[in-house]
Formats: C-alpha cells, structure tokens, sequence
C-alpha cells in the first residue's frame, strides 16, 4: 500500500496537453518542495500522516528553491531540510501516475500548478530556465491570466510559509522534535489559511 492508496477519491485526473506528451518528465526529475498549506490542502484529500507522503529531505541535495530550511535537532547537531513531497523509487512524484494523471489534482502543490512558469520582473509570467520541460509554451496553450494569479498566489504562499519556519528555528529547533515540526507546521498553516477567510 502506497499513499495513492489513502486519497479520498476514485477519481483520476488526467494530465492535459502539452504536458501529457512529455510523459510529465519534471514529476520524475524534481524534489518537490512544499509550504505547510500545500500540505494543509492535501491533507484534506490524502487519509495518510504526513510522513507516509511528504519528507524532510536534507536541503544540501536540492537547489534553488525559495522555500526556507528547516532546522531539525538531531544527533545532537542541526540539520538543514526542506519539505518536500516523497518520490517512489522510480524517482517519480508519490501521486503521479505518469501521464495517467494526478491522484491529488485539486489539492495539488501550488510549484506544481504554476511550473514551469515564474513571476517576470515588471509584472506578468515567463517560462523558468530550466531544461526539463521540452515544449515551447505557445500563447493559446494556456491561460495567461490564470497563471499569473496562480504564480502570485505560490509567491505569497511561500513568503508566508518562510515566516512560519523562521519562527520554528528561531524558537523551537533546538527544543523539540521533528515530529513536534509537523503538529507545529500544521496548525500555524491552518491559522493563516483562516485568518485569510476572514
């Protein structure tokens, strides 16, 4: 049993064009690094702990991410991670089922809902250098306005997130646990999310 098992839905959503011809090649080639409300998102979809689908992987093995480290106390040192989602042994994402689809589409991470786009300078979208993603996006093969709502949303979301984990390692890291980091997570994450309602 996996935690495509625990989702709460038989629903399969299939990945559309363009990104469905490439075999959905960044879901087997990137860590995929999470904010607690990603994960607030997909708790609400996913029956599992936390820990059976996402991962504090050591941040010295991911680069560039805009998302903060995480310090852990462990083996009486600090230890830098990042939150990021489990990949199977194959090296694709825990949900993909290639191009099949996303078992978590809906709640899926907010990096993967505007990949491989990133905010330009001066307002709108550009695609982000990187050389996974082999199509030439072409107006008309998205929506513009979306994405850019999407790119900002993800923006604010870790801006957010950063502030929640340098309070973590300012006041707790070297007291609690990892497993106090996930209840801690959790909970200012859902605080933020209301505060957003209201």
């Amino acid at each position: 049993m996996d935690a495509r098992d625990h989702v709460k839905t038989d629903a399969k959503i299939p990945i559309c064009e363009p990104c469905a011809s490439c075999g959905v090649r960044c879901c087997n080639r990137f860590a995929v690094p999470l904010t607690g409300f990603d994960l607030v998102r997909m708790l609400k979809k996913v029956d599992a702990p936390v820990d059976e689908f996402c991962e504090l992987a050591s941040a010295q093995k991911i680069e560039n991410a805009p998302h903060s480290n995480i310090f852990i106390f462990e083996n009486e040192k600090l230890e830098e991670r990042l939150l990021t989602l489990k990949r199977r042994k194959n090296m694709y994402c825990i949900f993909s089922m290639h191009s099949n689809g996303c078992t978590i589409w809906g709640a899926h991470p907010m990096v993967c809902r505007a990949y491989p786009f990133v905010a330009k300078e001066g307002g709108g979208i550009k695609v982000a250098k990187n050389f996974v993603c082999p199509r030439q996006w072409k107006a008309g093969e998205f929506d513009e306005g979306q994405i850019v709502e999407i790119v900002k949303k993800m923006d604010e979301e870790i801006s957010e997130y950063n502030k929640i984990v340098r309070k973590w390692n300012a006041q707790f890291a070297k007291k609690k646990s990892e497993k106090d980091f996930w209840k801690y997570l959790i909970k200012e994450s859902e605080k933020k999310l209301n505060e957003r309602k209201n």
